[in-house]
């Protein structure tokens, strides 16, 4: 829950002008907007790394602000566009969300995840990757970010961008997962692409660090503007895209 939340980065301009948004538990819920209409804040205000100037953020009714660094770390899982992998196996680094998973259980989050096939390729959990994965492509990289938040199994999960700038079939695939994770988790998923979140039980439509509006995929392109625009917008874009290809 978020009421009333204000926030500005410096003293000349609100970045978010009194917000508020309910997310229920276990319900898949996306925020919308265009760049800079405070979307990303509000994931970094969900997670503690910066405090609202005024407002309040309750999870599961107790105020953020008294929840603990270590149990907000066990309640809500973090995937952005920029994951952070450190210079070791692929094993290592997984383990850093379940210490004691086993071989067995890594594999198939691996999976789900649809990067399995590639680590086979490679050399199995013991594949090296560089520092924040640079040997891997954005799609792989992604997937194994994935992989890794799945076996964190938090009651919360906020997906800030998670599939920007990677492939259309790791994008596919990154959000048949999410969408599955969405049925017993709550699910947060920040995306400027509108597409990706068009069955969520709820969108929250920003516009210049407002509320333009809230509801289903359906019901925003009859009563948001700002939603409406956006959408007709990206369908003529991805429309066009198609007919380039085709000729």
């Amino acid at each position: 829950m978020i009421r009333d939340l204000h926030f500005s980065y410096t003293s000349d301009r609100e970045v978010l002008k009194g917000i508020s948004l309910t997310i229920p538990k276990n319900s898949f819920v996306g925020i919308v907007g265009e760049s800079g209409s405070g979307k990303s804040t509000v994931a970094s205000l969900l997670m503690g790394r910066n405090t609202p100037q005024d407002g309040q953020i309750t999870i599961d009714e107790h105020t953020l602000t008294a929840v603990s660094e270590d149990s907000l770390l066990q309640t809500v899982t973090y995937v952005g566009l920029g994951s952070v992998f450190f210079k070791g196996s692929v094993r290592d680094n997984l383990l850093m969300a379940a210490p004691d998973a086993s071989d067995e259980t890594l594999w198939d989050v691996l999976s789900d995840c649809g990067i399995a096939g590639f680590l086979q390729s490679e050399k199995g959990l013991d594949t090296m990757l560089l520092e924040n994965a640079g040997n891997l492509s954005g799609g792989q990289k992604q997937r194994l970010a994935l992989a890794r938040a799945l076996l964190h199994d938090s009651p919360v999960y906020i997906f800030d961008e998670a599939t920007s700038n990677i492939d259309v079939e790791s994008e596919e695939a990154i959000l048949s997962v999410i969408k599955k994770l969405a049925r017993t988790k709550t699910v947060i998923m920040i995306t400027h692409r509108l597409a990706n979140v068009t069955d969520a039980d709820r969108i929250f439509c920003l516009a210049d660090g407002e509320v333009a509006g809230s509801g289903t995929h359906e019901e925003l392109l009859v009563s948001c503007p700002a939603y409406a625009a956006l959408w007709k917008t990206q369908k003529e874009l991805e429309d066009f895209g198609k007919e380039t290809v085709l000729q």
